[in-house]
């Protein structure tokens, strides 16, 4: 039987691990240098700690690159369904959803982030039964998104989610959310008031940050089995929730690294090596302007036993002086000029630094595109150094997806799915999920790039077609313009249909008139 203890030590083995790669340090120090907090810890006195944060330039350059609002899912069954297209439509269209109402487009940034910053990025999806649907029924899908050192993985050689012998999640809850959420379990009173803050702060947290008086840790164990996947709540010392079995046949977490690393399920960040390139180029910069206060002003030498009183250089104010005050007593003294080379050296170490981690003039976009042609050659050269993060991001995407669909599998039941039928009308359609059970799906997840130029592509070629008259039909024309260029493209495309109805019916009895009129003509 799962105690609580048995998962702790599993829970220590995974921080041991990751204390023996030095993850924690790592992760709190890329933090620091990417939010700006360079010289901490440091008792500078000589120099004013100037920061010139090049790192966060290049981190969110690369996220912009990657990160993608354009999620297109198409899901097909293996056998030749009589319904295969409504499933299809009906599968596309529950995902779309959830996308919008779990907010995966703005935590797919998040994830990014981390997973340039500190090496790792992670969804857990769960089934949220409080949440409104927004279609009548309780419960939806949720998406979090949970740091690369809360992440425990049973094998930590492998970096396969779904080939884990178990998975281990750490987060941070309020006592008393804790002994809630235990009480609605199941447990009494007396036993939820055991549950109590931790008196020892675990490494991945900061104590800084931290509230140790109201927090405790709560581990969230996964374990593969034949019905499926078992799901185990607990503190250090009492069960949250007891082990249910859940009929997933995917783990629900999606997980993916930077820049793997052979053998280990934490990948590399970019940030970690440029990190000694930053603090030369602060340093650096730091006595660069350091000099410059010292030196570029000139300096006033006067002669101490002319002046008694000492030299003064307040505007009107008058100086007694022995002597003859037409004698040359004081004159400036100007440094010589700093070398031009220090200048130099810290443009050519910002520029190297970032070309090395990938952000070279096309990236920056110092490259202006005129026309289609040139966009496109801009885009292509802006994501070749990060090709492989984007491969890897799309498997991400696609795995989350697939997570998504096993869930609904689940927990949707029957449930209303909008639909928008070829003709352009919005269609209800009731759909039980449940029928997913024993329909082997062909998944195929596209992620686009949702940028300018492959929108702007598509409607160029749609009106080359126009004009070469190999597109003649309105209705035609308008399906290939992509859903963001026009604005109402539904009502568009009824009005068009209705138009090209009307038309064909006016020339039918146009027809039919000129027809009885010949008819009828004297002969």
């Amino acid at each position: 039987m799962r105690t609580p203890e048995s998962v702790w030590q599993e829970y220590q083995r995974g921080v041991d691990y990751n204390n023996r790669i030095d993850l924690y340090d790592r992760v709190k120090t890329n933090e620091n240098f990417f939010v700006g907090r360079q010289w901490e810890g440091l008792n500078v006195t000589t120099l004013d700690p100037l920061i010139f944060n090049v790192l966060r330039r290049v981190v969110n350059l690369f996220i912009s690159m990657l990160v993608s609002d354009d999620i297109a899912v198409t899901a097909q069954p293996y056998q030749n369904a009589p319904d295969a297209d409504t499933m299809q439509k009906v599968i596309d269209r529950a995902v779309s959803s959830v996308i919008e109402r779990a907010g995966v487009k703005s935590k797919n940034r998040y994830m990014l982030r981390n997973a340039c910053v500190d090496g790792d990025g992670c969804f857990y999806i769960r089934f949220d039964p409080d949440k409104d649907s927004g279609q009548g029924v309780q419960g939806d899908i949720e998406v979090d998104v949970i740091e690369n050192t809360d992440v425990f993985f049973g094998n930590p050689a492998v970096d396969d989610v779904q080939r884990q012998p178990y998975l281990i999640l750490s987060m941070r809850r309020s006592v008393e959310d804790v002994r809630r959420e235990a009480m609605q379990r199941g447990m009494s009173r007396s036993d939820a008031k055991g549950i109590q803050p931790d008196s020892v702060l675990e490494p991945q947290y900061d104590p800084q940050t931290e509230d140790t008086d109201n927090m405790v840790t709560v581990l969230l164990r996964m374990q593969r089995t034949e019905d499926g996947i078992a799901f185990f709540k607990c503190t250090q010392h009492a069960v949250i929730m007891p082990e249910i079995i859940t009929p997933y046949r995917r783990y629900p977490v999606a997980y993916m690294s930077w820049e793997r690393v052979k053998h280990c399920y934490h990948g590399a960040s970019p940030v970690t090596e440029a990190i000694p390139n930053q603090i030369a180029i602060n340093k650096l910069y730091s006595m660069y302007v350091q000099c410059i206060k010292h030196v570029a002003f000139p300096k006033i030498i006067y002669d101490m036993t002319r002046f008694p009183n000492g030299y003064s250089s307040d505007v009107g104010r008058a100086i007694g002086m022995r002597g003859n005050p037409n004698e040359a007593i004081l004159s400036a003294f100007r440094a010589p000029d700093i070398s031009t080379q220090v200048m130099a050296l810290l443009s050519q170490m910002m520029k190297d630094t970032m070309e090395l981690m990938g952000a070279s003039d096309a990236t920056l976009g110092n490259v202006k595109p005129d026309n289609t042609s040139a966009i496109v050659t801009v885009q292509q050269a802006t994501i070749a150094p990060l090709e492989l993060v984007r491969m890897e991001f799309y498997r991400f995407v696609e795995d989350t997806v697939r997570i998504f669909v096993d869930l609904m599998r689940v927990h949707y039941g029957c449930r209303n799915v909008y639909l928008v039928d070829d003709g352009g009308e919005e269609t209800t359609l009731r759909f039980d999920f449940d029928t997913l059970e024993t329909t082997a799906l062909e998944l195929n997840v596209e992620v686009g790039s949702s940028a300018y130029w492959s929108e702007t592509m598509q409607t160029t070629t749609n009106d080359n077609l126009l004009e070469r008259g190999i597109i003649t039909d309105p209705v035609l024309y308008v399906e290939n313009i992509p859903d963001s260029q026009i604005r109402g493209k539904s009502r568009l495309l009824r009005a068009l249909r209705e138009q090209r109805e009307n038309g064909q019916m006016q020339a039918v009895s146009n027809q039919t008139t000129q027809s009885g009129a010949a008819q009828t003509a004297p002969q």
